[in-house]
């Protein structure tokens, strides 16, 4: 059960809806000649996103997000631990893709394949987790996360969002807890629609590290020194025996997930207007033996929408 607040101006209503259309979603490809293995790879992220001889890279991600230069990140920023969660006898623990420090911030970024309200939760746990990393009682992190997210929202063409802690005018509470989202899928979808042109170096570093075609990925990269060496470290990196093997495991599992959320989404896109269809029939004061046969809803469910909207059911023959 969700609990909401009473006499509250806040508009629980607003959630957004995840897109489950064709191209919501960035699929692996299975490796051959030409292409490399994207950064929405597990194995691949960790390797240009975790390595101490690959620090430029989530440097120059990371100038792009916070108000320090790439050439400032360069000299402040140090990894840090990604695993938290293991204490005393326990052995569960928790495993972030990268975590850094800067002076008294940290930062947790997160590339999410999966797009279930679990992860969306997990990941917050793991931005107040590093905030309560401290060594003094009275001291605490400003904590950042970062959600580089393979998938949209249904009808937004936004490539990233900004949250906070605020009430409904905007107001912060705090600025020490941060979230940016950033979605791929609509960076490739602004690509394609607007071109190159149209994308921010943001954009197009991440989109260079996303698309797998070798040719198409270097054609982002403009005069940029940094990102051209991103690029060639992501191919170098793709033809590492152990990486591509691992490569295969999870192009495979990630193709069936795919296709199951396919599914799911279209189950749910059914059963929605499914529901939409039988309001309609009870207002219209059709028979449940009726409303039963054109919406494949039960006689339970039928009578619970009827009595949300305080509407009579009829048994006609």
């Amino acid at each position: 059960m969700f609990l909401k607040l009473k006499d509250s101006d806040l508009d629980f209503e607003n959630m957004r809806e995840i897109s489950y259309e064709s191209d919501s979603k960035i699929k692996l490809e299975k490796l051959r000649e030409g292409l490399k293995i994207p950064i929405i790879s597990d194995g691949m992220f960790k390797t240009l996103f975790q390595r101490e001889d690959c620090i430029k890279y989530p440097c120059k991600l990371l100038s792009y997000i916070v108000s320090l230069s790439y050439e400032d990140l360069l000299c402040h920023m140090s990894f840090d631990k990604t695993e938290t969660g293991k204490e005393g006898d326990s052995s569960y623990s928790y495993r972030q893709d990268l975590v850094v420090t800067i002076d008294n911030a940290k930062i947790v970024v997160e590339m999410n394949n999966n797009d279930t309200e679990k992860v969306r939760q997990r990941n917050l746990s793991y931005m107040m987790r590093i905030r309560e990393d401290r060594k003094e009682k009275d001291q605490y992190h400003q904590a950042i996360l970062i959600n580089i997210n393979n998938y949209c929202y249904k009808g937004d063409n936004r490539i990233r969002r900004d949250f906070a802690l605020s009430d409904h005018t905007g107001v912060l509470y705090t600025d020490s807890l941060l979230i940016v989202d950033i979605y791929l899928p609509n960076i490739k979808k602004k690509c394609y629609t607007k071109g190159i042109k149209a994308l921010s170096e943001m954009e197009r570093f991440l989109l260079a590290g996303v698309e797998q075609d070798i040719e198409s990925a270097n054609t982002l990269i403009g005069e940029d020194l940094v990102m051209e060496e991103f690029v060639k470290e992501n191919e170098k990196r793709s033809y590492d025996d152990d990486l591509r093997e691992s490569y295969d495991k999870e192009e495979a599992l990630k193709d069936q997930a795919f296709r199951d959320g396919i599914r799911e989404g279209e189950e749910r896109g059914n059963r929605a207007r499914n529901i939409e269809i039988a309001l309609e029939m009870l207002k219209e004061k059709e028979g449940i033996g009726l409303i039963e046969k054109y919406t494949h809803l039960s006689k339970e469910e039928i009578e619970k929408i009827a009595r949300g909207e305080k509407l009579e059911i009829y048994d006609k023959k």
